[in-house]
């Protein structure tokens, strides 16, 4: 009997955690788990679009995006080997010129 019990006992561990985690409560959007979550990893998501000390986005190096007159928009004067540029979105982003490094981003200007 007490074999029974044991065996049982164990089936059910080992089928329980792989059975629940494909099962979910219908939100399935092929993220991660089959539960519509991908365990707070946010694939694909970013908050601003640009974080600080990522590459820009090679089109923004162009010269029509790029801020000559600074004090008309009203922000301070960039750094050695730097430059404002303005993306798409009005977004301000400082960045590093020979690496496209982005130093700073005003979200709300």
């Amino acid at each position: 009997m007490k074999r029974l019990l044991l065996a049982a006992s164990l089936a059910l561990l080992a089928v329980s955690p792989a059975a629940l985690a494909g099962k979910g409560h219908g939100h399935g959007n092929g993220h991660g788990n089959g539960n519509g979550h991908d365990n707070g990893k946010h694939k694909g998501w970013k908050k601003h679009g640009f974080n600080r000390g990522e590459h820009i986005p090679v089109v923004y190096l162009e010269r029509r995006y790029y801020i000559e007159d600074y004090r008309a928009h009203r922000l301070a004067p960039p750094p050695r080997g730097h430059r404002w540029v303005r993306t798409d979105d009005g977004k301000y982003v400082l960045i590093a010129v020979a690496t496209g490094i982005i130093a700073d981003i005003l979200l709300h200007h």
